[in-house]
């Protein structure tokens, strides 16, 4: 028999580290963070079927996201090892050599543009950045191989008086030169015969279709699409560390958030937080189990987390 009790509370902790992991059915999955919805998209670089991207449309009639001034494209990226394997990247001042990339950002057209175009490629992993305006191309090249499995923050700038150019990775520039000058943009009312490409800005696919082992389409991670009508960036900056939000010179934004799975084209899918409705469509499909665009649970900002999960419980002593 206890002539005495006395029931005192210690405190017992005790850590369950846990790893999230990917849930691999064809590199879809990527580490989800618990901590927040957002999302990426994920691609897979088919590269035909008019599917597998984003289509964005600039006329018919004008859109704001038609850029074709002074602006500035920036975006986050993920590329695996071993992946987007075209060839070494190479500068022209002559020719629309970024397309030889795996096209990140398509607002090409057929034949010589009037007013212009210009894109953005991985091209043998390095950043390619691509203007044209009538018959005058430039595409420069940056400097680091982007294929590591890692995000990375991407900036190009554009100057419409004197055609200047830049590169930026990770905030740190790594390209600058001058292109072609003058409006790029695609002409208000232009007629074309391929009103399914033409008259379109694509994320993550040659926009034609055209010849997929030549103009290869991206395959990996991309979210935070941000497009300015202005330069933001002259120098060296610190990436972003959160999610755009908008100002008086965003004219497109695309967080890519939504619940992780299939993007099925619906308007919330590609929505434009910029305010200035520039929707886009997610244009699903490709060959299976390999078939994009997917919302992944995974972000520049929340990705590969290790939790440390504490569980208190009760001592009890007598």
């Amino acid at each position: 028999m206890l002539s005495h009790k006395y029931y005192g509370y210690g405190l017992l902790v005790f850590s369950l580290l846990i790893s999230l992991a990917a849930a691999t059915s064809a590199g879809l999955a990527r580490p989800a963070s618990a901590q927040t919805p957002q999302t990426s998209l994920r691609f897979f670089g088919t590269g035909s079927g008019d599917v597998d991207r984003v289509k964005i449309p600039l006329d018919n009639p004008h859109r704001p996201v038609d850029v074709g001034g002074d602006f500035t494209l920036e975006f986050w990226i993920n590329a695996s090892p071993g992946s987007n394997t075209s060839a070494p990247c190479q500068e022209s001042s002559s020719s629309d050599t970024w397309t030889n990339g795996n096209i990140i950002l398509d607002r090409d057209i057929f034949g010589d543009g009037d007013y212009g175009d210009y894109g953005v490629s991985l091209y043998g992993g390095r950043i390619a950045f691509g203007t044209a305006v009538v018959s005058s191309r430039r595409t420069l090249c940056g400097s680091s191989d982007l294929r590591d499995g890692q995000w990375h923050h991407v900036a190009v700038t554009r100057r419409s008086s004197d055609g200047q150019m830049r590169i930026f990775v990770d905030g740190q520039l790594q390209k600058t030169a001058n292109g072609p000058v003058g409006n790029l943009s695609y002409r208000d009312g232009r007629s074309t015969s391929y009103p399914n490409s033409d008259p379109f800005l694509v994320i993550a696919a040659e926009k034609h279709d055209y010849d997929p082992s030549t103009y290869p389409s991206f395959n990996g991670w991309v979210d935070e699409v941000r497009i300015s009508n202005n330069i933001r960036y002259t120098g060296s900056f610190t990436p972003p560390t959160q999610p755009f939000t908008p100002d008086a010179n965003t004219v497109a934004l695309y967080h890519f958030d939504s619940a992780p799975g299939a993007c099925n084209g619906q308007v919330s899918d590609s929505r434009d937080s910029s305010g200035q409705n520039n929707h886009g469509q997610c244009k699903y499909g490709g060959n299976p189990p390999n078939q994009g665009p997917q919302f992944v649970a995974d972000s520049p900002f929340f990705s590969n987390i290790i939790y440390n999960y504490r569980v208190y419980l009760p001592l009890v002593r007598r």
